[in-house]
């Protein structure tokens, strides 16, 4: 099957664009309880099921005193009781009197007003006040949520303290997206268990991108039959597939072949880029399959720059790239070839964001990463001077706001 001259060597701006709007990922959604939905997504509005707080209350430890009596001018009081938060239904003063009340602990209903305990002096059940503070501090019930209002937007990222907030509102389940299944496949007959790198790399990234659940499956050898048994299988049982390797036009790289002979749509083949040029994308009934290089480096930008572009554009969140200042000069000398390279992100003094940029991508090198946050993408032929902004897109981020 000949593949259409419409998407091999692409520019990375066109390679990017197919990603985006011809890969199909299909997302369905469910009801998880509140405890479990760390780094999903809302599917539909939430809503608060009682107010937020639930009463008024006191915001921190101190006494309590019908606001008519401090306004007359009266300071002294007898102190009558003391207020818990366990106390659901507290008792109203009397005239003169006033009561302890600790953090959380409710207001009974009227014009109260609490004085914090380190302005105050209390003894022998007699409190004095030392000075009212300038703002009451009651929480008044509501003034956070009310019952019925929205407390999460649809597509919301549900990180910590979004569950706090969701138990807090009275919440003990919520829709979400359903995770999106990622299987993440390496190839090679000369790569094992032990000296595969690729595959818990993958993982361990795919993994920490929100709405997601990935599963490494085992290095698979380069035998046609094997490679093609094995897609059909990913196809089945996945929502997005990662291959690694096998991609190349070498003697024993079969990948493509067996995407086409399984019938496959190739969207993507090759981009011109550095790293990552032999980078491809297919779509076997539904599923999308990015195919990865071999390299390390090649492997994890074009994971990082298309694959989790696609994934969070499917869960509706931002992975736009950002603009820094360049604090060195580049060049890309390469015609028709986009270079990414890896980069330190700061600030100047100016407090705007910058970027220092290593001087050379070398695919096979790990150590690229080390001590760095973010690519810089340098068009075809082009110079950058130190202080010119350029694009960069962070990695080792899941979500950016």
């Amino acid at each position: 099957m000949k593949i259409s001259n419409q998407v091999q060597d692409l520019t990375v701006e066109d390679a990017l664009k197919k990603v985006l709007t011809a890969a199909d990922i299909r997302m369905k959604t469910e009801s998880v309880p509140v405890s479990e939905s760390l780094n999903r997504i809302t599917a539909e509005e939430i809503i608060a099921r009682r107010d937020i707080p639930r009463f008024n209350n006191s915001a921190m430890d101190g006494y309590l005193f019908l606001t008519k009596d401090l306004n007359s001018g009266r300071r002294t009081f007898s102190v009558t009781g003391e207020i818990r938060p366990e106390h659901e239904k507290p008792d109203t003063l009397k005239t003169g009197t006033a009561s302890r009340i600790m953090t959380g602990a409710p207001v009974p209903a009227g014009e109260y007003t609490v004085v914090p305990v380190e302005q105050a002096q209390e003894k022998e059940r007699q409190v004095t006040v030392n000075a009212i503070p300038d703002r009451n501090p009651i929480r008044k019930q509501g003034e956070g949520y009310k019952t019925g209002k929205p407390v999460l937007e649809k597509g919301a990222l549900i990180r910590p303290y979004e569950i706090g907030l969701l138990i807090e509102s009275g919440n003990r389940s919520c829709k979400v997206l359903k995770p999106l299944r990622i299987a993440i496949q390496v190839t090679g007959s000369e790569i094992d268990e032990e000296t595969d790198s690729n595959g818990p790399v993958l993982e361990a990234l795919c993994s920490a991108w929100p709405g997601t659940v990935v599963k490494l499956w085992p290095v698979l050898d380069d035998d046609p039959k094997k490679v093609t048994l094995r897609m059909k299988e990913l196809n089945k049982s996945s929502d997005l597939v990662l291959t690694t390797g096998g991609i190349s036009a070498g003697r024993h790289d079969y990948i493509l072949q067996s995407m086409l002979e399984l019938g496959a749509e190739i969207l993507v083949r090759k981009v011109q880029q550095k790293p990552g040029k032999p980078f491809t994308v297919s779509q076997l009934d539904g599923v999308p399959f990015f195919h990865l290089p071999g390299n390390p480096v090649s492997a994890v930008f074009t994971a990082e720059y298309y694959v989790k572009r696609r994934v969070l554009s499917a869960l509706g969140l931002n992975a736009e790239p950002l603009k820094a200042v360049i604090m060195n000069n580049i060049e890309n000398h390469r015609g028709g070839k986009t270079l990414f390279l890896t980069g330190k992100l700061g600030f100047d003094n100016q407090n705007r964001l910058t970027i220092t940029t290593e001087r050379s991508m070398r695919s096979h090198l790990m150590q690229l990463y080390h001590g760095n946050h973010a690519y810089v993408k340098i068009p075809p032929e082009t110079a950058f001077e130190s202080g010119d902004r350029v694009e960069v897109s962070p990695f080792g981020l899941a979500y950016q706001s």
